[in-house]
């Protein structure tokens, strides 16, 4: 099985051992399968979707059939080499069905992708974040969206949206609770808000968690199922992965380690809404205090690079400030490491792209605190983790969109019906591992039922029409 595509697994493979079902319902389900296994496996021949499908070739043919002239999900894509006889005939998965959309929502800067239904990436722009208010931030974000679907000729509709916002986010409703560098960002429905502009699906999340999934996708975390993603930047914060899932805790506080306060005699101080750790090592802390011995009046990225720049060049004041930045950074790590016991620690952001200069005695501080050390990396992914998040929240969103789609409403209630009276009359079958390593999904979010968004359509569905699947493939820039 394709490790890209395990992020993205069905969600439906249980009702595989059901009984009793509606034929109607069970030849969906068998669609289904079949192209799940040619995303997984393909180009694929009909004969072997037979063998991994353990269904019967004339089936495989008819559903195949299907799934290209009337569902146009899969397509001919050539013919394999011969064992004796007539060469077969090869199917693959129809990329080019839909698409999809991921934004990184920063505080000065708004960047987007735009990717097929394999993940790949088709175009990518960023620019200034403009006016902050959030009713200016969704019609920049519709218009560049627009633009965006609009660039060429035959662009495919649109399937979904994954957006990455700078702050706390309640996934299930798709509101942002607090943005503290974005001004007027409380209580923002932006899931809503974006919604009524493009009548598709939309994934609102911390951009810190987005960053985690784009680094399981793509990044040095792929496959592995507990880790912590710590963005240092503007903001500081952290995205955390427990047993395979995003962790948001019970009021969408979980990741929020700018508030992690390392001294105790400060516990009266009010550090407001940047928090103690942020107080000490977000950029705008860095760059000032550099800036007051430099006395350059640069930006807080430029004061930052010359900090360690001089640090390296021998500058014993720059020295001491960045071992004060790596012991303070060093001890959350190890609070976090002592209460999560992550196998890797990820760093990432602007701050933490800056390397072994840092992360090498950050490593000396949790390593003398604490037994369990982790593996501490950087990013293999550089800026790009929050916006591959994104991208793979929306194709998710796209793939619960198909399942409904083949599966069908009323099918849907069926097999569910059929599941809880088996599990009634019949003991529970053996636990299997779970295929899906990490899930953006909230359970009782409401489903989809399959629209698609067409420039030359605004506000309208695309008639009776597929919403898109996914399948995992790096994207490509």
């Amino acid at each position: 099985m394709s490790d890209d595509h395990a992020a993205l697994d069905f969600e439906h493979d249980h009702f595989g051992k059901i009984e009793k079902i509606d034929p109607t319902a069970m030849r969906r389900l068998n669609a289904l399968r079949i192209l799940d296994a040619v995303r997984r496996y393909g180009p694929i021949s009909r004969a072997s979707l037979a063998k991994r499908s353990r269904l019967s070739p004339p089936a495989v043919s008819a559903l195949v059939d299907n799934l290209i002239t009337k569902r146009g999900l899969l397509r001919e894509v050539g013919q394999d080499v011969s064992t004796g006889g007539r060469r077969p005939t090869l199917v693959g998965f129809a990329a080019d069905h839909g698409c999809v959309v991921g934004i990184d929502l920063g505080s000065t800067t708004v960047r987007y992708a735009l990717a097929d239904l394999s993940g790949r990436v088709l175009a990518r722009v960023a620019e200034p974040t403009g006016d902050p208010s959030p009713g200016r931030v969704v019609g920049q974000l519709s218009a560049r969206i627009r633009t965006l679907l609009g660039g060429s000729t035959g662009r495919p509709p649109l399937c979904a949206i994954g957006i990455g916002a700078p702050g706390m986010t309640d996934v299930r409703r798709g509101v942002v609770i607090e943005a503290a560098n974005l001004r007027g960002w409380t209580d923002v429905a932006l899931k809503d808000m974006v919604t009524r502009e493009f009548e598709v699906p939309v994934a609102v999340d911390n951009d810190v968690n987005m960053a985690a999934l784009g680094e399981y996708w793509m990044g040095c975390a792929k496959g592995e199922p507990n880790f912590v993603f710590v963005a240092l930047g503007r903001g500081v914060g952290a995205g955390i992965v427990i047993d395979g899932r995003v962790h948001r805790g019970s009021q969408w506080y979980a990741g929020e380690i700018s508030h992690l306060l390392l001294d105790y005699k400060q516990w009266q101080r009010n550090f407001g809404s940047q928090g103690y750790l942020e107080h000490h090592v977000g950029a705008a802390a860095i760059a000032r205090s550099w800036r007051r011995e430099s006395r350059a009046g640069r930006g807080a990225a430029a004061e930052i690079a010359a900090l360690f720049a001089a640090a390296r060049q021998g500058n014993a004041v720059a020295a001491r400030r960045v071992t004060h930045l790596a012991t303070i950074l060093g001890v959350a790590v190890a609070n976090v490491v002592t209460t999560l016991d992550p196998a890797l620690v990820v760093f990432g952001g602007g701050i933490g792209q800056v390397g072994e200069q840092l992360l090498d005695p950050v490593r000396q501080v949790v390593g003398r605190i604490v037994p369990n050390q982790p593996v501490i990396r950087m990013t293999a992914l550089e800026g790009d983790a929050q916006l591959f998040g994104s991208v793979l929240s929306a194709l998710r969103l796209a793939n619960r969109a198909l399942c409904d789609a083949i599966l069908g409403d009323d099918d849907r209630q069926q097999t569910s019906h059929a599941l809880s009276v088996r599990s009634r009359s019949a003991p529970a079958p053996a636990a299997e591992p779970p295929v899906t390593p990490i899930s953006c999904e909230v359970s009782d979010e409401p489903r989809w039922r399959p629209r698609r968004w067409h420039p030359d359509r605004r506000g309208s569905p695309a008639g009776e029409t597929m919403p898109c699947s996914a399948s995992m493939t790096r994207p490509r820039g």
